[in-house]
């Protein structure tokens, strides 16, 4: 090394020995972790209970799907009206996608009180008597601002596959940048709302089948 570059080196060398020594006398260290600022926020069951508990029902739920965008732990901040972010801070406790199922089984299991649920996929021997499949759709921003969205559900015979009921259950999360706990706690109680409409409609066609 020639002599300029080892004055060089020495230099660096007492440069970074004096910030270090200024640190430490701070009682600060270059080594310190920062600290964690993320949130973690969760959807709750809302439901309550229903009437009567029903008998020799056994509930297929499933499958019950999420766009793939949404279904992640990060959750999205809302940048603008054309823009969507995920957050660096805000998370899901776990992914939506399983959060909803969840979420939502809970609901229907409170409400109907029935032999069981069964979370798709199930199996051929599993005694399912009616199955009902749900489909959320992408989140939207409508000409007055307001954020949207959908889950169309289907009801069916499990023996046949025979569509009994389908509905569409339209939401909203709130207007502009709506905060991270506003869009849990508004989740949460559409998940109930949605989970209400669908309980209607197990009852109507459990009771028929009761019936024959």
């Amino acid at each position: 090394m020639s002599a300029r570059g080892a004055d060089k080196a020495l230099a660096t060398a007492r440069t970074t020995l004096m910030v270090l020594g200024i640190c430490a006398a701070a009682g600060c260290s270059v080594l310190e972790p920062k600290p964690d600022t993320s949130r973690y926020f969760l959807l709750r069951s809302l439901a309550e209970e229903g009437p009567a508990p029903l008998d020799d029902l056994v509930l297929g739920l499933g499958p019950v799907t999420v766009p793939d965008y949404l279904d992640r732990s990060e959750m999205l901040d809302v940048v603008g009206p054309y823009e969507l972010r995920y957050s660096s801070q805000n998370r899901w406790i776990e992914p939506l996608g399983e959060q909803i199922r969840r979420t939502l089984a809970d609901n229907l299991r409170t409400m109907l009180r029935p032999d069981a649920i069964v979370e798709y996929p199930w199996y051929a021997t599993d005694p399912v008597t009616l199955e009902v499949g749900v489909a959320f759709s992408a989140i939207r921003l409508d000409e007055g601002g307001v954020w949207r969205g959908s889950a169309t559900w289907v009801l069916r015979d499990a023996a046949t596959a025979r569509a009994l009921e389908r509905s569409d259950h339209v939401f909203e999360l709130g207007r502009g940048a709506v905060p991270p706990e506003d869009i849990a706690r508004r989740l949460s109680e559409e998940m109930a709302g949605l989970a209400d409409e669908i309980a209607a409609g197990v009852r109507r066609h459990h009771s028929a089948n009761q019936e024959r």
